[in-house]
């Protein structure tokens, strides 16, 4: 289903799709179970308890895995920064899953990462999530962006106007995602798993907030 106009997120850059509920008159009549982009416009699946009528209205309510999911989402801009800090400029984004439970991020890198280096990682992560920055995301010109230094990956195609989300000075991307407004409601942020994905490209996979 489509809605004229909705708070749900739909699958893109990395970040899964929201869930919830759909009521009508303070009654649940659908579950929505995940919500992807179809030509630009957000598109619901769902699992209906009554029919439900075009010309009608009704009521979205986002499921609470959203504020887990913005969790894992602001936490991946921070890894991102502390891997090019850490590692070098060489470092870039070359794929990522944001959901509920878990982050994984994929970035070039010509080799595997030691225990030393990967607690370094998590220690930085989480001295910044300490700092209880807050959020400041805002739309401006592709011009601006790159004059304020926010990084976007490559390949992505970008309009006039773009979405910046800057945590202080220390990370700035421009992204369209969900996030959290204070670094601080991150929680902790742990490293389970660094592999190689291909030649050149490594992954981390983490958990923070609640998971």
């Amino acid at each position: 289903v489509m809605f004229e106009k909705t708070p749900l997120y739909a699958e893109s850059g990395g970040q899964c799709g929201d869930a919830g509920e759909i009521k009508s008159n303070g009654e649940v009549v659908a579950t929505i179970l995940d919500t992807k982009k179809f030509f630009e416009l957000n598109v619901s699946l769902v699992s209906t308890l009554k029919p439900l009528k075009q010309g009608d209205f009704y009521t979205l309510e986002v499921a609470d895995s959203r504020d887990e999911i913005a969790r894992h989402h602001s936490a991946t801009h921070i890894l991102h920064k502390v891997l090019k800090e850490l590692l070098g400029d060489h470092v870039a984004q070359a794929g990522s899953l944001v959901d509920s439970q878990r982050l994984r991020f994929d970035f070039n890198h010509p080799r595997s990462l030691s225990v030393e280096e990967l607690n370094e990682i998590e220690r930085r992560v989480n001295r910044f999530i300490l700092s209880g920055v807050s959020a400041d995301i805002f739309e401006t010109s592709i011009d601006e962006a790159k004059n304020i230094g926010a990084m976007a990956l490559f390949g992505e195609k970008y309009g006039d106007v773009v979405r910046v989300v800057k945590f202080g000075e220390f990370s700035i991307e421009l992204c369209g995602g969900t996030h959290v407004s204070n670094v601080a409601q991150i929680g902790s942020f742990y490293i389970v798993k660094e592999s190689g994905v291909s030649a050149g490209v490594r992954r981390i996979e983490a958990v923070c907030g609640e998971s």
